[in-house]
Parts: structure tokens; C-alpha cells; sequence
């Protein structure tokens, strides 16, 4: 009987994956391509890499653990594919202090990341619920707080 063992090891980008679930990313640098085969990211996997541009997440992701990208402050854009189903708490927030206040840091793009993914995903109504709670859509268009672009 054939066992389905989860891929193990480090990619050649520095990725540390155990079973199927990237632990460590804080070594990569540039746009990172996370290898296909991957389930989930790990709470804090990329923790303050600053020389995170861009990262791709692959069909089959599902679960994006808590405050993955945070203090990630040159990531430019996550690609977030449709398989994922879980987001843990801040999972692509990539600045959460601020000296000068929780509203400068929304309105300056620090806050997120630009997500990609696809329209009516779950990322996509998790986003939309977002700004449905956002409460500023009287004086404020509340559109600037996260960057969605559809992939086709």
C-alpha cells in the first residue's frame, strides 16, 4: 500500500516546508513561487522578510495561517487562489503598527498587500465583507484599503 506523504524539505528559494505546509519563508527573496503540492502556510511563515516582492500561492492552498506576510512591508501583491478555504487572523496584513494612526496606514496601501484572485472566491466575498464592515463608505471610499485584481 502506497503512502501519500506530503512534500518535506527546502526549496532552492529557501522555502522550509514540512508536510505539505510552508514554516519558513524568511529567507526568500524577490517574487517567491510557492511549489505546487503545497496545502497550507504556516502561521508567521514569512515574518518580517523584507525582501519579499511578491508571493504565489498554487492551486490547493487551503488554509493561510495567522499573520503570514506581517511586517512583510515591500510585498507587493499575494496571489491567493480559489482552493483556499481558511484564513487565519491578519493572514495578509502586512503592517499592523503605526506611529501615526490606524487611518494613515489604511489610506497609504501599508496595510494589505494587492490580492489576486478570482471574482466570488472565497478571498474575493472575504474582501468585499471587509469593506461591507468597513463603516467609511460615507466619507471615505473604502476601495483603497485592499487592491483586488481578478485573474481570469
Amino acid at each position: 500500500m502506497e503512502e501519500n506523504t506530503l512534500f518535506t524539505g527546502t526549496t532552492q528559494s529557501g522555502l522550509v516546508i514540512e508536510n505539505g505546509v510552508v514554516k519558513n519563508g524568511k529567507a526568500c527573496e524577490g517574487e517567491v513561487r510557492v511549489p505546487d503540492g503545497v496545502t497550507g502556510i504556516g502561521d508567521q511563515a514569512f515574518y518580517r522578510n523584507k525582501k519579499l516582492t511578491g508571493l504565489y500561492l498554487p492551486d490547493g492552498v487551503v488554509t493561510i495561517g495567522k499573520y503570514t506576510v506581517n511586517g512583510c512591508q515591500n510585498l507587493e501583491y499575494v496571489r491567493v487562489p480559489e482552493s483556499v478555504e481558511r484564513l487565519g487572523e491578519g493572514a495578509l496584513v502586512k503592517k499592523i503598527e503605526s506611529n501615526c494612526g490606524f487611518t494613515h496606514v489604511v489610506e497609504s496601501k501599508e496595510y494589505y498587500p494587492q490580492i489576486r484572485c478570482k471574482e466570488g472566491s472565497f478571498m474575493d466575498q472575504t474582501i468585499q465583507e471587509m469593506k461591507r464592515q468597513d463603516g467609511w463608505q460615507q466619507s471615505h471610499s473604502n476601495e483603497h484599503i485592499v487592491e483586488v485584481v481578478y485573474e481570469q
